[in-house]
């Protein structure tokens, strides 16, 4: 059974690292009430969709060789979300994964639960913080060291775009993108995976 679980863990984990990194810049020359009417609908969306991520940020994750535990119900996520966008539900190995998502303009939440109704990963993907001072060049990149800390990266370039979150037999696998914050051409990025909070992988795209 446990060996079962694990198969489907591995699956569940392989989604997060498929996790998109894509960004797009548009402007045009208008006049100056067009522009601040612009700036403006930006600074909503924005607003908005900073508190879309405050309350992802408040879902827990359980984990998913024990149904779940310690994760928040599915009851809680909808108190948060409201009710979602889509439901979808596959099977791995004989084990039923539910995946609820929620999409908010350009950002998509999603989380998976199992039987328990408990929630064993969660996904942004589509949020971007706004305009940050471009910390994370390639040199830095190359500089970040296997086994570095999240919560060293947060806190010398700010929190990531995207962010992907599972817990499998204890051990807490996150995958952080970073979209705003970094120096590169149009479509850069720079993603990291941790187990238990510290490095295990990274790729770029563009950085310089």
């Amino acid at each position: 059974m446990k060996k079962k679980y694990l198969v489907a863990a591995t699956g569940l984990v392989l989604l997060g690292l498929s996790m998109s990194a894509c960004s797009s810049n548009s402007g045009s020359k208008s006049d100056s009430a067009k522009t601040s009417q612009q700036s403006k609908k930006k600074n909503e969306v924005i607003s908005q969709n900073k508190e879309l991520r405050n309350k992802f940020d408040q879902i827990k994750v359980g984990n998913f060789l024990s149904q779940g535990d310690g994760g928040s119900t599915t009851d809680e996520v909808k108190q948060l979300l409201g009710n979602p966008t889509s439901t979808t539900s596959t099977s791995s190995n004989g084990v039923k994964v539910k995946q609820l998502t929620w999409t908010k303009g350009a950002v998509t939440v999603a989380v998976q639960t199992l039987d328990s109704n408990k929630v064993v990963s969660k996904e942004i993907t589509g949020f971007k913080w706004g305009k940050r001072d471009e910390k994370l060049t390639l040199g830095e990149f190359n500089n970040i060291a296997d086994g570095s800390t999240y919560q060293s990266l947060v806190d010398k370039y700010g929190e990531p775009d995207g962010l992907h979150e599972a817990n499998v037999a204890g051990t807490k696998i996150t995958n952080a993108v970073w979209l705003t914050g970094i120096k590169g051409d149009d479509g850069a990025s720079a993603t990291f995976s941790f187990d238990n909070d510290k490095l295990s992988s990274k790729t770029q795209t563009k950085l310089k």
